[in-house]
């Protein structure tokens, strides 16, 4: 199939295309639907489409609202150029994966301690044992890891640890290979995401303490709270859209607020859930102010929390994501 014809299908799916879902879900129940296209043309007509809403975009949405902590002109060019793939190295496997690459003759840059960088369309599934050697994750995701380790643990007693919000497990197994002595319990508001998120973990060599279906809008019991929780929050996802350029077309102020809403219920649930002294680590993967310091002021406006540390998590300037994360301690019941 030509170039030509490639073209003109991803000029009529984006016609046809109007932010309903994201593009990659649009995009599969496409080519689904349409058998004919082998692997080279759903690559090109996907790389068409993406490239269009990454080439269209003439202002970064609800840009006043990006944090003063950001440089807005640097993150809004980056968005022209498509993100890295980066992989973590989990513990002791560093010289198997350099080898299993090396012999693959697949190209890779190490850009941090255990962390390497590909070009975005690098297949690692058949070549990496993905999850026990190493875990496909965005740089900053990586980072906070700076966040993990400032939490105390104790070689005695094992500490109760609560993945609120474990989507997919990549910051699930994150602590894990950061923390020492932990007992994991897990949650997501979908079923589906959970069982995923479960089957990397056993791939990864990890068996949580309890796995559990929550839905955090909802006041809900816990027998007692936990040391510490890890609330990555859902979000805008505006850190990430390098990646799912076609938000920057269709993110609106409407749905801002939707999730600032949300964000602000989510932790009014969550702050019983922490100990006296146990530690809260709030985090997104937007740039918006709304979504991240604004929070933190209202949690601390509640007098049970103080700041540990707060911090943007920059990937502009390395072609990755760009986060937030804030540790605060609980101070007042």
């Amino acid at each position: 199939m030509h170039y030509a014809v490639h073209e003109d299908i991803a000029n009529k799916l984006i016609a046809a295309y109007h932010g309903e879902e994201p593009l990659a879900n649009y995009l599969k129940k496409y080519f689904a639907a349409n058998k004919k296209h082998g692997s080279k043309d759903r690559k090109n007509i996907s790389a068409l489409c993406y490239a269009h809403f990454r080439n269209a975009m003439n202002a970064f949405p609800l840009a006043n609202k990006i944090s003063e902590q950001i440089d807005k002109e640097a993150f809004v060019q980056s968005h022209k150029v498509q993100p890295l793939l980066f992989i973590r190295i989990r513990p002791w496997q560093k010289e198997k994966v350099i080898q299993k690459l090396q012999a693959a003759n697949i190209e890779f840059k190490e850009v941090r301690e255990n962390a390497f960088a590909f070009s975005n369309t690098t297949s690692l599934q058949n070549v990496l044992e993905l999850n026990k050697e190493a875990v496909i994750q965005d740089l900053n995701s990586q980072a906070i890891a700076e966040l993990l380790k400032l939490v105390p643990t104790s070689v005695e007693q094992a500490i109760q640890v609560w993945d609120a919000c474990a989507a997919s497990g990549g910051k699930t197994i994150l602590m894990f290979d950061t923390m020492s002595n932990i007992r994991m319990h897990l949650s997501d508001i979908r079923e589906s995401i959970l069982f995923n998120a479960d089957k990397r973990l056993q791939e990864a060599g990890i068996r949580p303490a309890s796995v559990q279906e929550i839905d955090l809008t909802q006041a809900f019991d816990i027998k007692k709270p936990f040391d510490f929780v890890f609330a990555d929050v859902p979000c805008s996802g505006s850190g990430t859209w390098g990646r799912t350029p076609e938000q920057l077309a269709y993110f609106t102020e409407a749905q801002l607020s939707k999730y600032t809403k949300l964000q602000a219920q989510i932790l009014k649930n969550i702050i019983p859930t922490v100990k006296l002294n146990g530690h809260l680590l709030y985090a997104t993967c937007s740039v918006y102010k709304d979504e991240n310091e604004n929070n933190v002021e209202a949690l601390l406006a509640t007098g049970k929390f103080k700041v540990v540390k707060q911090q943007y998590f920059k990937g502009y300037d390395q072609q990755a994501d760009t986060l937030f994360g804030a540790l605060l301690e609980k101070i007042a019941e």
